[in-house]
């Protein structure tokens, strides 16, 4: 494997934070990973998943924007969206420059999938199979996208996550024709409070939701 930062200058032209993992042969899938507010691409369930799709021998992006370190808690919603589009276009674009993928990877936790719902507005996204981790279903705009787009999806959730609204995602999982793994007791963070070893139950079963899903695209 070789690991590559991309030059992409994003939100207010400074340089979005990226770790490009290429195969030793060339490949027709990419793998994007767009992490969580302070949920990072080497959290326990973003790490495997970038490892099963190494595994099945595509190329990944992760996304390693650092929000926390910056403004953008005290920006206005409009600011904070634009911000999130630019650096991942400016990324994902500059990903889709190197080289020709005729099959795309999506993975968003949380904030990320609204990056995801900004790329499925662009045709070049639109044929993805999209991960969906604890995505804002309250989030009328991203509801609407990814019921006009209706991308292969799988959503992962906790039953303890605020977001956590079983009708709605009932009805996306259908629009989408698509599964969900929901994780008893589990909080936005994926992990049941106290109980570790709910934890890594809950983990295994996000693990084994990704590898059939992967596996059958």
């Amino acid at each position: 494997m070789e690991l590559k930062t991309l030059d992409a200058p994003g939100y207010e032209n400074k340089k979005v934070p990226n770790t490009f993992v290429v195969q030793p042969k060339s490949t027709g899938h990419l793998g994007i990973i767009l992490p969580g507010y302070r949920h990072s691409a080497d959290m326990a369930d973003l790490h495997y998943v970038g490892r099963i799709l190494m595994g099945q021998g595509a190329d990944l992006l992760r996304v390693e924007y650092r929000y926390y370190e910056t403004d953008y808690l005290s920006q206005s919603e409009n600011d904070q969206n634009q911000r999130i589009s630019e650096d991942v276009f400016a990324v994902c674009n500059a990903c889709l420059a190197l080289r020709p993928y005729n099959k795309i990877t999506l993975i968003g936790k949380s904030l990320g999938t609204r990056g995801m719902g900004f790329l499925l507005g662009d045709e070049r996204y639109q044929k993805a199979d999209c991960v969906w981790s604890t995505p804002p279903l309250t989030t009328e705009w991203l509801r609407v996208r990814i019921e006009q787009v209706r991308p292969r999806s799988l959503f992962i959730f906790g039953t303890a996550d605020d977001y956590y609204k079983p009708e709605i995602l009932q009805h996306l999982v259908q629009v989408t024709n698509g599964r969900a793994v929901v994780i008893e007791g589990a909080t936005h963070g994926l992990e049941v409070p106290e109980s570790i070893p709910r934890s890594l139950q809950g983990l295994g079963q996000i693990v084994q939701g990704l590898q059939e899903f992967l596996g059958s695209g």
